[in-house]
């Protein structure tokens, strides 16, 4: 199931009625990470015993968690340093570590010289450092002493792991990493993972971020982001049933291809195919119609029902597109808009298609745009110039702005694809192959976004739901698009064979409820 991630302060909340009940989530999280450090150890160095850990501990909690874990590797015959950084710690963690062996340097304000080498030395020599300063509640910023020592150490020979507990110390994903601070390998954050910690620029920080349920109970209306996994297609691809039907599985409708670009209506429409829908009715202009069929014959021309229509893809004209939104007047269903027809948003007056807004007005709309033309919208939207490596630089940032401002999810494509929706609630899916990067390969997301939306529009259709999809759906249904798109990719290397293994990664999940190979469970 999906990753939820929480504001900080959401998680410290739901901590306090258990910390007063008594329930002990400090001795949870200590074991959490002790396990996981001893496991680092014997991975890298064989064995426990003789590998040396050191601890920078801070004020706070944190603190506490890294040095519990300390004494329960000192226990099982690690050598443990703990470096007090602020003149004082988490009192019963500390003397749990001493007991059981620590050997403990006080650097309080930096001003002796044999502290600072002395503490130097402990970090430099450790296999293991656990990075206690700060966590959740600290204030952003490390005193020029132990800034001094964290710097002087990332310029040492130091060889070790780095795990951050709960998040890295300082953590400043706009900042470009300064020597001063923590670089971790790894993150262990406990009770549900942090909203800092899913930025994709925190990356650089923290490493692969591992989360450890220490029974807080966090709700998924509470959260603020989920992060999709490969294992989440597997679990939730729309499958057909004994009772399915071509209208029960979902019809979706494409807009797509042009005189110009005429094998966009061929990829996206091929790609709508290979997704496994009831049905696809191809609405574009007629001589892209006619390549269309010549390569998938199930498709139909002309409109018809439609639970799902996606617009744009290799920038049709705008008759098609206008017959294309007049199919579903007086509907809920959801609209897929990609290229060309994202310029049908954020316009003060006059739009490109007559009577665009209207038709979009009431139903979930999916922007699909890459950094360049997120660029142009936000361009239009704040009338000041927002560059394309401006978006690309913070793209969670640039999505929900846009989201907010236009009303619509806006799913950012990129390395790490980013989908926004208006209230500012955001899904992450797994990154895919660099091999996407390739033409076309947009347009084929484009036709397997449009596909579950249409099956996910008509099963609330056959079970009585009315009004439009949420939004919340909507973006989690797109996720899932990414990840079968990420799927196919790692089978290709250029946009027609990517067509064919959506096909190839679909069938695997309809008929054995996984890719074959292992493509999507990794």
């Amino acid at each position: 199931m999906p990753t939820y991630a929480y504001p900080s302060r959401t998680v410290r909340d739901a901590e306090v009625p258990l910390l007063e009940a008594g329930v002990p989530l400090m001795a949870r999280a200590a074991a959490a990470l002790a396990r996981f450090c001893a496991e680092v150890l014997r991975a890298e160095r064989g064995l426990v015993t003789g590998s040396r850990v050191c601890v920078l501990a801070g004020p706070g909690n944190n603190a506490g968690d890294a040095l519990h874990a300390a004494a329960a590797l000192a226990r099982l015959g690690a050598r443990v340093g703990v470096i007090v950084l602020f003149g004082t710690t988490h009192g019963d963690g500390l003397a749990a570590a001493v007991r059981a062996g620590a050997d403990v340097i006080d650097l309080d304000s930096g001003q002796d010289a044999a502290q600072r080498t002395a503490a130097l030395t402990e970090l430099t020599r450790a296999g293991l450092v656990l990075d206690g300063i700060l966590g959740t509640g600290g204030r952003r910023g490390l005193p020029p002493h132990v800034a001094r020592l964290i710097r002087d150490w990332r310029e040492s020979e130091f060889g070790g792991t780095v795990v951050a507990v709960d998040m890295p110390s300082d953590l400043d994903p706009a900042s470009a990493g300064p020597e001063s601070r923590i670089h971790a390998d790894a993150t262990l954050t406990f009770g549900g993972l942090k909203a800092e910690l899913i930025d994709p620029r925190s990356a650089r920080f923290t490493g692969p971020v591992h989360v450890v349920d220490i029974g807080l109970g966090l709700s998924a209306e509470a959260a603020v982001a989920e992060l999709l996994a490969p294992e989440d297609l597997a679990t939730e691809f729309p499958r057909p049933g004994p009772e399915s039907h071509k209208y029960s599985r979902g019809v979706i409708g494409v807009v797509a291809g042009s005189r110009e670009y005429p094998g966009a209506g061929v990829l996206t429409t091929g790609a709508a195919v290979g997704s496994a829908p009831g049905m696809v009715r191809f609405l574009g202009a007629h001589d892209v119609g006619e390549r269309v069929l010549d390569r998938h014959a199930e498709v139909v021309l002309g409109p018809g029902r439609l639970d799902a229509l996606v617009v744009g893809s290799g920038d049709p004209e705008t008759g098609a597109i206008e017959a294309g939104l007049a199919a579903i007047a007086g509907t809920a269903v959801p609209v897929v808009l990609d290229a060309g027809a994202i310029e049908m948003v954020g316009h003060a007056e006059a739009t490109p298609v007559p009577g665009a807004a209207g038709r979009l007005h009431g139903r979930p709309v999916v922007l699909t745009p890459h950094a360049g033309e997120l660029s142009r919208l936000l361009s239009r939207l704040l009338g000041e110039i927002i560059t394309a490596g401006r978006v690309a630089a913070d793209p969670l940032l640039w999505a929900r702005r846009a989201a907010a401002d236009t009303g619509h999810i806006v799913l950012l494509k990129g390395s790490q694809t980013v989908i926004a929706c208006p209230d500012g609630f955001a899904v992450l899916p797994a990154p895919g192959p660099t091999s996407l990067a390739t033409a076309g390969s947009g347009d084929v997301l484009t036709g397997i976004i449009g596909t579950l939306l249409a099956a996910a529009q008509a099963k609330r259709r056959t079970g009585g739901e009315d009004g439009p999809m949420p939004d919340r759906v909507v973006a989690h249904t797109a996720g899932l698009g990414v990840l079968l798109h990420n799927a196919a990719g790692s089978l290709s290397i250029n946009a027609e064979q990517l067509v064919t293994a959506v096909g190839q990664v679909t069938s695997a999940l309809v008929h054995s409820g996984r890719a074959a190979d292992g493509i999507l469970v990794q």
